[in-house]
């Protein structure tokens, strides 16, 4: 999910625009340092919220107008088509919104059109290296439309915010999942970030292993305000991009301020993933997993440090979840690849009501059964295959 509507944002994931029928701009012909490219997916309940940060991304840094960084947002606001521009500062310092292209009405749902966005960038704005910002409603790795329509038998209490969640890339119904996503995005990227609910799970994280060398995403879901833009885009554009500092500035954001009694609001889990050391962790994961088949179905699951709320258990702290089923050299073991992955992590003491005891900065599926329709689904993640969590 993205954002939580002054609390909640799923990460809708919007895609936009058929590259062939657009109307743009060509011929910038440079070679550049980094292009960052922020994927505005808000033709859907989340427009408000991205004018916000669009009006705090002015307020922010940005790149001169001479400069080879450039900062590009695609935008697919609701009543409107959807636009590439190009922000920049221009000598008077003024915030210059510069139209590369616009396109016709399309549902920004479909990993093709995704695709075409990513490689039109690439095409106009030649660079050493990219960044992508996906921002939208997300539910992490869950099929397209399972955590709104699931209803678990004889709980009461069903999430307030179900309706206004949805997989990633929500347009008119249209809804992308995990590894349509993966397979939509063309080339790597030096980082992509996700502004947006439960992307912060190993199975989301290794199925994009190869797209991106670092990624930051949140385990839990995101407050719908979002990132700061007036403070993290220029730590994107460091030399060495600064990510973990990007992390901080967002952490610091949302954290109680002063000794008063934090509200609900001061709710915020961001992490920073190298994904170099992925396939070692899962190596190690494996032995785990086969190792201890007989702890795995024996587990209280309720008894993991969750990420979520009321009956949507399909985010579990990962490390606590080895802890309750490794031998300690095993466990060790684990801990060793796992600080290798995961460079930094952030939590806020609680979020939205939930105590956040033990943090590792990724999340995981603890499955249910063996052949449920989740776990599955679950066998076709990249994630399963090479660590057989699901046997």
């Amino acid at each position: 999910m993205k954002k939580i509507l002054k609390g909640l944002l799923p990460f809708t994931f919007i895609i936009l625009v058929s590259i062939f029928s657009s109307c743009e701009k060509f011929g910038i012909g440079e070679e550049y340092n980094r292009v960052v490219l922020l994927y505005l997916a808000a033709n859907n309940n989340l427009s408000g919220y991205a004018e916000d940060n669009i009006d705090a991304l002015k307020d922010g840094y940005l790149p001169g107008e001479k400069d080879l960084d450039i900062m590009l947002v695609y935008k697919h606001i609701s009543g409107s088509n959807p636009e590439l521009i190009r922000l920049y500062r221009d000598n008077a310092g003024n915030a210059v919104e510069d139209v590369v292209a616009v396109y016709p009405d399309q549902n920004s749902a479909t990993p093709d059109v995704l695709k075409g966005v990513l490689n039109k960038m690439k095409s106009i704005f030649p660079a050493d290296d990219y960044g992508l910002i996906l921002w939208s409603h997300a539910t992490g790795w869950l099929p397209e439309g399972y955590y709104s329509r699931t209803k678990t038998p004889g709980v009461f209490f069903e999430d307030p915010y179900a309706d206004i969640v949805k997989t990633f890339g929500e347009d008119r119904g249209t809804e992308m999942e995990v590894t349509e996503l993966r397979d939509a995005i063309p080339y790597e990227f030096e980082f992509i970030i996700f502004d947006c609910c439960f992307m912060g799970g190993i199975e989301t994280a290794y199925e994009l292993r190869n797209k991106a060398e670092y990624i930051v995403a949140s385990p839990t879901e995101i407050l719908a305000t979002g990132f700061p833009y007036d403070k993290v885009i220029r730590p994107m554009f460091e030399y060495e991009a600064d990510l973990s500092e990007v992390c901080n500035i967002f952490y610091n954001h949302y954290k109680a301020q002063g000794p008063a009694e934090p509200t609900i609001y001061n709710s915020a889990t961001i992490a920073l993933y190298d994904t170099d050391h992925l396939e070692e962790l899962a190596s190690v994961c494996r032995q785990i997993f086969e190792g201890n088949r007989d702890k795995i179905a024996a587990l209280d699951r309720y008894s993991v440090q969750p990420y979520f709320r009321f009956n949507k258990d399909y985010f579990f702290d990962l490390e606590h979840f080895v802890s309750k089923i490794a031998t300690p050299l095993q466990l060790t073991n684990f801990r060793e690849k796992l600080s290798d992955v995961v460079i930094s992590k952030w939590s806020t003491p609680e979020f939205l009501g939930i105590p956040i005891v033990n943090y590792s900065g990724l999340s995981v599926y603890i499955p249910e059964s063996v052949n449920g329709e989740l776990e599955i689904f679950y066998k076709g993640f990249s994630w399963n295959t090479d660590t057989k969590l699901v046997n």
